[in-house]
């Protein structure tokens, strides 16, 4: 009798907190309207003109499902619902959601519009859904834990192995161009969007193991970094790169302007919202740029500036060129740049 009369409280008590959690947010985990809340649903009802659940927090300049978990939005219902989730799921989760792959993998119905093909082939493995969480990348929980100390890499859920040579650049900012204060910017920052994205990928690729012989991404024309001349040598140089903040300018040889990394990594994905292959998918998911095999580092080629972007395996002739470099480097004419005669 005492064993049933305790159980009985209990579930009385479970009860009763979970109604007065829902009861205090704005808007509530379900309804009869929903599913499944979106980012583009309203607070309340589905006929309801309130403010948009993406939209709603102390946070609003950083909104979208990895972010802003606060008792008033509905955020955590995006995912966790306890009248939709399953026998065979985990955490309030359906299992067919249960990993990133479950709501970014391209050609699957999801709650986002963020969505990568991870294929066969490339330099980044084997290339399937479960390869995210096998990597150093992005961390493994989306709610951002152990991610990256600076909230420009945090945002996009990179993992903290960009911090070391991030801190570096910052404690040199008079010579790199590279501040703390950036790295910790809303938007309206001093540098463009570009800038902010070809630092936090350029640096986050920049891992022991990865890209660590080269430095990518270069805010402050000059700046470079000691780096390994030849991976798993003692050999050590002092290394620069291309200007992620660069304008076209004859003068240093560029007729292109460089705004980041897809300025080089610039092959098309039908099946990313970017638009972009570079950095999630191997070989091309929708019909633009395909390739057969790997997506050749993601790049296009072109004999100068302004000339037709070809991809794949290029012409002997192009290969000759260096099509890759030339694009940028030859001016529209194709009469001026490397290579040629002044």
């Amino acid at each position: 009798m005492k064993k049933t009369l305790i159980v009985v409280v209990l579930a009385v008590a479970l009860t009763l907190s979970f109604a007065a959690t829902a009861s205090a947010t704005a808007a509530k985990t379900w309804n009869a309207d929903y599913d499944y809340y979106s980012w583009g649903s309203a607070a309340g009802s589905v006929n309801s003109t309130a403010t948009l659940l993406s939209s709603i927090g102390t946070n609003p300049s950083n909104p979208g499902v990895h972010a802003n978990y606060q008792t008033t939005t509905a955020k955590c219902g995006i995912c966790h619902s306890v009248h939709r989730a399953k026998a065979d799921g985990v955490k309030l989760l359906n299992a067919s959601v249960a990993t990133c792959g479950g709501c970014h993998a391209a050609g699957t119905g999801t709650v986002t519009t963020k969505l990568v093909s991870w294929q066969s082939g490339g330099p980044h493995g084997s290339g399937t859904l479960t390869s995210c969480l096998n990597r150093t990348c992005h961390v493994s929980s989306p709610h951002g834990a152990n991610g990256s100390d600076y909230k420009i890499v945090a945002a996009k859920l990179l993992s903290s192995r960009a911090d070391t040579g991030l801190a570096t650049a910052a404690s040199v900012s008079a010579s790199s161009g590279i501040t703390t204060d950036d790295l910790n910017a809303d938007v309206a920052s001093t540098w463009t969007e570009a800038t902010r994205s070809a630092v936090r990928t350029g640096y986050t690729c920049n891992q022991d193991g990865c890209h660590v012989q080269t430095l990518l991404a270069v805010v402050k024309k000059g700046y470079s970094e000691v780096r390994e001349g030849v991976y798993g040598s003692d050999n050590m140089y002092a290394k620069t790169g291309h200007m992620s903040s660069a304008v076209a300018t004859s003068g240093a040889g560029s007729y292109v302007a460089v705004t980041g990394c897809v300025s080089c990594h610039d092959q098309t994905d039908d099946g990313v919202t970017s638009g972009y292959t570079f950095p999630h998918s191997e070989t091309a998911y929708g019909t633009s740029d395909n390739t057969s095999g790997r997506a050749y580092l993601w790049m296009t080629r072109a004999s100068y500036a302004g000339a037709a972007d070809t991809t794949g395996l290029a012409s002997s002739l192009e290969k000759a060129m260096d099509g890759t470099c030339l694009k940028c480097h030859r001016d529209s004419t194709g009469l001026l740049g490397i290579g040629l005669d002044h």
